[in-house]
């Protein structure tokens, strides 16, 4: 090719890139997002109207605490919830202004009680804490003593007119039911009795007067007879787990 004809054939060349120089290179994908933007429905953010106040809220929940009392029907490690409380809620606010150039520029913090706590009352038992473990039941108990123990069933002969007749509730004696002096021990005291098992005072005799207990039994008279007199312990349990 001569240098005439490579010379016509520049211009050419020219008009075929031109199309190409002339095309929108590639967007970016920030430029991309910020075309969508400007096309959305809703439009660019405003700025914010200066002098304007803003603030943040914060809710802070408040423990209601509670205040103890006495409770002479309690063991020691043992309480319940006499009146129950209720939490409080605390509203903090965190206002700040805007200024001409945009910015926000803070105010001093307020704080609003919208609910005042109200603690719970709770009662703290006073019973000195005892413990004994029999039969792999722990029961807790107030004093222990030292009695005479004999043996009675049902019989006219052991009970007389009575029969089996419970004196605290005029239910029908079953085994577990004792005799007992009510000046020593009153009727319906829950008691353990070594050698014989959970019972509850809940019988007397004319026989059983003072430091003395009769262990109701469901056997004929002539084997509650064979258990004699026995001096046993005696432990006056306290109320049951709160």
């Amino acid at each position: 090719m001569s240098e005439w004809q490579r010379l016509a054939l520049l211009p050419a060349l020219g008009l075929l890139a031109l199309p190409v120089l002339l095309s929108t290179p590639p967007a970016t994908a920030q430029e991309t997002a910020w075309r969508q933007l400007r096309l959305s429905p809703a439009g660019p953010v405003r700025s914010p109207t200066p002098g304007v106040v803003v603030a943040t809220e914060q809710r802070v929940r408040l423990k209601p605490g509670e205040t103890v009392h006495s409770d002479p029907n309690l063991f020691r490690d043992q309480r319940r919830i006499l009146k129950a409380g209720h939490a409080g809620l605390l509203v903090r606010l965190a206002p700040a202004r805007i200024g001409i150039d945009g910015l926000m520029r803070r105010l001093p913090a307020a704080s609003k009680l919208k609910l005042k706590p109200q603690p719970s009352k709770v009662g703290v038992g006073t019973i000195p804490v005892h413990y004994l473990a029999r039969g792999g039941v722990t029961y807790r108990y107030i004093r222990r003593l030292r009695l005479v123990a004999t043996a009675y069933n049902a019989s006219y002969a052991q009970n007389g007119p009575w029969g089996p007749t419970a004196a605290l509730n005029g239910m029908r004696l079953v085994r577990g039911m004792v005799a007992v002096d009510p000046s020593v021990i009153p009727l319906g005291t829950r008691l353990y009795v070594e050698g014989y098992g959970p019972a509850l005072a809940a019988d007397t005799g004319s026989a059983i007067v003072g430091d003395r207990i009769d262990l109701y039994f469901n056997l004929t008279a002539q084997e509650t007879s064979k258990f004699g007199f026995k001096k046993l312990n005696v432990y006056v349990l306290g109320p049951p787990s709160a």
